[in-house]
């Protein structure tokens, strides 16, 4: 499958760009650091210079997707009688930016399989970048409206979850907007941590 890269401004966000389009179309495994350069039309040695490792490039990428995610979710202050439904927008804003931007979509799930990146590593991304989640929990299990479940376990759930339904999503694009799809995909997720 041939890739088309169009020019962005440096050079690092040039390797950037070129290594998610091509992790996504031939997998992280089977993309090769020369093939990345060769394709953004750098030279080896500057992607070096960039990313000492294909593995720092693939943390990079991942920690930028995850970013850019996390800013898309609008924070607000949590109401216990309205947690339910705070929930809700956050889990629809998330499947929206999933849908607006399914190679980054695809990208994460590759990295879920991807070894050479720790589960702890994986995991350390998520708390600083959704630590939000932790505290929409630990709110609703305070008012016993989340049922007492160790976090941990519940937010590697809840990330499964939305990994599941997002792709699912992006794979039925004529269902990504119907609204009796949506609501039982959220329902799916908040009964799962509800008493």
């Amino acid at each position: 499958m041939s890739v088309t890269i169009n020019q962005p401004k440096n050079k690092k966000q040039q390797l950037l760009d070129t290594a998610l389009a091509l992790f996504v179309n031939q997998g992280i495994y089977a993309t090769s650091t020369a093939s990345i350069a060769k394709t953004a039309g750098v030279a080896t040695g500057t992607l070096f210079h960039h990313f000492p490792s294909k593995d720092a490039l693939v943390l990079e990428l991942y920690k930028n997707i995850k970013q850019e995610f996390a800013l898309q979710i609008a924070p607000f202050e949590l109401d216990a009688t309205q947690l339910e439904q705070q929930a809700k927008v956050i889990w629809q804003q998330a499947i929206d930016w999933a849908l607006a931007n399914a190679e980054q979509q695809q990208f994460c799930l590759l990295v879920m399989q991807y070894q050479p990146l720790s589960a702890n590593t994986k995991a350390q991304i998520f708390a600083d970048e959704f630590g939000f989640l932790k505290e929409i929990m630990l709110f609703g299990q305070q008012h016993q409206l989340i049922a007492n479940y160790p976090i941990e376990l519940m937010l590697e759930s809840a990330h499964g979850q939305f990994l599941t339904s997002s792709q699912f999503f992006i794979n039925n694009t004529e269902l990504a907007q119907d609204a009796k799809y949506r609501e039982a995909a959220f329902n799916l997720f908040w009964q799962s941590f509800t008493r």
